[in-house]
């Protein structure tokens, strides 16, 4: 496997994992490990493809609560502030 040079980048992005979950839809789970600015929506345009939905799961350790609207928050417990910092 092999990362996507992006404009104005110095190094192609890691690799990334892709997993096709609905192809009617062209709906795919993309895990990616570090995150440039609009990784996801840039490394779909350079392979000629449009995000027309983005919804992140996870940041690290860090699974996000789907109960939540947009806009709105929760307090991460110190177990998640942790990760973080480790």
């Amino acid at each position: 496997a092999q990362g996507i040079e992006l404009r104005n980048e110095r190094e192609a992005t890691l690799p990334a994992h892709l997993e096709i979950v609905n192809e009617a839809e062209n709906e795919v789970l993309l895990t990616i490990v570090e995150g440039k600015y609009h990784q996801v929506k840039r490394m779909f345009a350079a392979l000629g493809n449009k995000v027309e939905l983005l919804h992140r799961e996870r940041i690290g350790d860090i699974v996000l609560d789907d109960t939540l609207e947009p806009g709105d928050y929760r307090y991460l417990t110190q177990e998640e502030v942790d990760s973080v910092w480790n």
